[in-house]
């Protein structure tokens, strides 16, 4: 009986020790803060160029703001949202917009160095690539 409760505790132990270190590795991603450019290219349309400003907030969350310079749309609001792994959902309810995104990570994964992902519109998705803006 000794030899199961020890077994158990073990197990236990071992269990405490991969949930604690999925946390570690889920707040080691790297920052998301900055602005990150793309085009929405569609196909008859011309390319429409996207501008996202994101800041952390509080609570792992950051927040974003959508500019859309060739439909004369600035600092349109996404909702809060917080990474999950290496993916991440935006939506944008004055647009009706979901975006549906994975982080790509540098080599050492200790940079992003894009976001790809599917704009999701009026049931049609579009594939969207992010990257850090040129400063």
């Amino acid at each position: 009986m000794k030899g199961l409760f020890r077994f158990r505790s073990l197990l236990t132990a071992l269990a405490l020790l991969a949930l604690g270190s999925l946390t570690a590795a889920d707040s080691a991603l790297p920052s998301l803060e900055g602005r990150w450019e793309g085009e929405l290219v569609a196909a008859r349309y011309q390319p429409i160029p996207l501008i996202l400003t994101i800041t952390a907030a509080a609570d792992d969350q950051y927040s974003a703001a959508l500019d859309i310079p060739s439909q004369f749309q600035a600092g349109v609001p996404v909702n809060p949202f917080s990474p999950r792994g290496n993916n991440i959902t935006l939506r944008v309810p004055a647009l009706q917009v979901e975006f549906y995104g994975n982080l790509v990570l540098n080599d050492a994964g200790t940079e992003v160095v894009a976001i790809e992902g599917d704009w999701s519109q009026s049931g049609e998705y579009v594939p969207l690539r992010l990257t850090p803006a040129a400063d």
